[in-house]
């Protein structure tokens, strides 16, 4: 696969998967768990997933490239913290619409160091996608102002996701991606076992039922495949704004999968989720063009 369909195609393959992530969260929380609790069992998933796939070489000892690579996995960690405090806060179409600033952030950074040319392509295709990502959640103005925690949470959140993508497309290769990918992961399945010990009882408890069990095991598993798509694509082809732009199509397909299995699809989108759809197709298109 080289560098132009691997860049692109990895990051879209996990973005399918985003509909099914969102599935299996709600099924969970919806019969009580806490998002902590799918969270920290999350981590844990994806570090085996990794683990199973990579298959990282240690046999060359410590390297002080390793730090880099445990400060992502924090990075990484605390994105993910304030991603879920801001759901919890408040209005989840404030919290999906402003993830959208994270591949402005991106394309910044890696336009900073000269990692992706900073063309009129890089940075109109990342303008469009935040854009796109704001029309289809259906947010607003108004919106934001009445859920300004929520909103800040949220970017916030932008800044750790945006600087640990950036971070892996720039300096993995410095010490082999499986290596920095694993360290990475171990530090965010560590800090969410730290997470998860204190809450020992929500997790006898999610462990109790079927119910409960499945869903997160599957969120876990799914966030697994996702996150290995998605960090394969930024070490590997070193393209992370790119990447970011294909992966930010998540939010189009989630809301394209629930219209088509709800009683909505009897009715047309509304015209946001068109237009919304329309400009990511053309942040896609310029970013390539």
């Amino acid at each position: 696969m080289d560098a132009w369909s691997g860049a692109i195609v990895l990051p879209l393959l996990g973005a399918a998967l985003h509909p099914l992530l969102g599935a299996m969260v709600q099924r969970a929380t919806r019969h009580g768990v806490r998002m902590s609790v799918v969270l920290g069992f999350a981590n844990l998933l994806t570090l085996v997933v990794f683990a199973a796939y990579l298959r990282p070489d240690f046999s060359g000892g410590f390297q002080s490239m390793d730090l880099l690579a445990v400060l992502n996995g924090v990075l990484f960690f605390w994105g993910q913290w304030f991603s879920v405090q801001s759901v919890r806060k408040g209005d989840l179409v404030v919290h999906s619409s402003a993830l959208g600033f994270k591949v402005l952030i991106v394309a910044a950074l890696s336009a900073s160091v000269g990692l992706e040319k900073a063309g009129a392509g890089l940075l109109g295709g990342s303008l469009l996608a935040a854009l796109a990502v704001y029309l289809v959640t259906g947010a607003t103005a108004e919106r934001w102002k009445a859920n300004r925690v929520t909103l800040g949470l949220t970017l916030l959140a932008c800044v750790f996701f945006a600087t640990n993508d950036f971070l892996t497309g720039w300096k993995s290769r410095d010490i082999g991606a499986a290596r920095w990918l694993i360290l990475m992961m171990l530090t965010a399945g560590t800090l969410s076992l730290g997470m998860l010990i204190p809450r020992w009882g929500d997790v006898k408890a999610m462990l109790a039922t079927r119910a409960t069990t499945w869903p997160t095991l599957g969120a876990g598993l799914t966030l697994g495949v996702q996150a290995l798509l998605v960090n394969i694509a930024f070490s590997r082809f070193g393209e992370p704004a790119l990447s970011n732009i294909a992966y930010s199509t998540r939010g189009v397909m989630a809301v394209f999968f629930v219209w088509a299995i709800t009683s909505r699809a009897k009715s047309a989108l509304g015209w946001r989720q068109l237009l919304g759809a329309m400009l990511m197709v053309a942040a896609l298109a310029l970013v390539l063009v």
